[in-house]
């Protein structure tokens, strides 16, 4: 993904939440309510051969009972990591991914211009090299996140959401990410 890309995407998100400040109306989080979100997350890793990693992409999803959804989600993710772990030089390299996410999300406060969720999500990942190194090019992954949705208009909300996403094993040749996503939710 260009740089030209991702300022105009924050660009974007800033301007469509500071034009529409102050206009949000009732909202609905109903069964039958689908939903669209483009998101971009950062991440930080637990694994000492990953630096970081930036995820970008989107979600569409489908309410189906009052205040719970289930989402489809597919991501680039940009992987700052280790060229060498074995070596005591501090070469990285750029791994670039692709994965794909099945959300279950619950929304336990349902404000009127706001709303607080919960989400647990199974996966999987596919890398063009083994992330980490010693670890897998495609691998199974699971989330689970926190968020806030505030909306700016009746069916436009910003989503902030801080995220616990792990892939590959449970070792040395997995990686647990810690961070969070903004997304921006056209509900339809």
């Amino acid at each position: 993904m260009n740089t030209f890309f991702k300022k105009s995407l924050v660009l974007a998100l800033f301007l469509a939440v500071g034009l529409t400040a102050g206009l949000a109306q009732a909202k609905t989080l109903d069964a039958g309510t689908a939903y669209l979100e483009p998101k971009f997350g950062v991440y930080s890793n637990a694994n000492p051969r990953i630096g970081s990693m930036l995820t970008y992409g989107g979600e569409l999803g489908y309410f189906v009972v009052p205040d719970v959804s289930v989402g489809g989600e597919v991501l680039g993710y940009s992987i700052n990591q280790r060229k060498n772990p074995n070596s005591l030089s501090n070469t990285w390299e750029n791994v670039g991914a692709f994965g794909v996410n099945g959300i279950l999300r619950y929304h336990f406060v349902d404000g009127q211009t706001y709303s607080f969720f919960g989400g647990l999500g199974l996966g999987a990942m596919f890398a063009e090299s083994k992330v980490p190194r010693n670890g897998y090019d495609s691998s199974f992954s699971q989330l689970a996140e926190v968020g806030a949705n505030v909306f700016v208009v009746d069916s436009v909300s910003l989503q902030l959401a801080g995220r616990w996403q792990h892939f590959g094993e449970y070792s040395n040749k997995g990686s647990d990410n810690w961070g969070g996503n903004v997304a921006v939710k056209f509900i339809f």
